[in-house]
């Protein structure tokens, strides 16, 4: 019979999302992770097999994370803009909000292991074209609204998206947040018509961007952050 489980796995697998997060996959060992989770080395063994199964069970975990994100900018009902700088906003302000500032570990494990591990790869793939599809329909939707600039290509666009989001997490490492934010503003801008920019600071403008869940804004008043 097997021994009963004296901890909380999810919470272990918190705890390796933060620390894989923080130091990255070849930086991390499974002594850290033990520390970190306050389990011992037998208990970890019995549960994960190797630090190898940990980090992929942390990573589908952490990418199924986004899942209500994309749904919120296939269902807001927010303009286009709005939707598109609460991804971006958000994220980059809950990530200046922690004082490590590791990031998304999706994108901190592509810039550290590339495709270099099949076994990667078949987690970030798909997570990676959900989220394209996803930028692509909010901006053909803020096209057809008027919000969004009708000669983009919204397939480059949903690509440009998530590329800066991306660059935009590793800058946030090291650079002031009111630079991060002020250069995701910049880059949504460039997006937009003339009613598109009205309709972002019309949503934005009483707002600064707090911790809350992924892509969602906290009314409050506007400060450094």
């Amino acid at each position: 019979m097997g021994r009963r489980k004296t901890f909380d796995e999810q919470a272990v697998i918190n705890t390796a999302i933060a620390v894989f997060s923080e130091h990255g996959y070849t930086g991390t060992d499974v002594g850290l992770v033990c520390e970190r989770a306050n389990i011992g080395r037998s208990s970890f063994y019995n549960t994960f097999d190797s630090l190898d199964s940990l980090f992929l069970r942390a990573l589908r975990d952490y990418t199924a994370r986004g899942i209500p994100a994309r749904e919120e900018l296939r269902t807001g009902t927010a303009p286009a803009p709005t939707l598109i700088m609460h991804r971006l906003g958000g994220e980059l302000a809950k990530q200046c909000e922690d004082d490590s500032r590791v990031g998304c570990l999706s994108a901190n494990t592509a810039a550290e292991l590339g495709r270099e591990v099949d076994a990667v790869c078949t987690i970030l793939d798909p997570d990676h074209q959900a989220w394209l599809e996803s930028y692509r329909f909010v901006l053909e939707r803020g096209q057809v609204e008027g919000h969004i600039r009708s000669e983009l290509d919204a397939k480059v666009h949903a690509e440009l998206i998530h590329s800066v989001l991306a660059g935009l997490r590793i800058a946030a490492r090291v650079m002031p947040a009111s630079n991060v934010q002020s250069q995701a503003t910049a880059f949504i801008e460039g997006l937009c018509t003339p009613e598109g920019l009205r309709a972002l600071h019309d949503h934005t403008a009483p707002h600064t961007y707090r911790r809350n869940s992924p892509g969602h804004l906290i009314a409050t008043e506007s400060s450094a952050q």
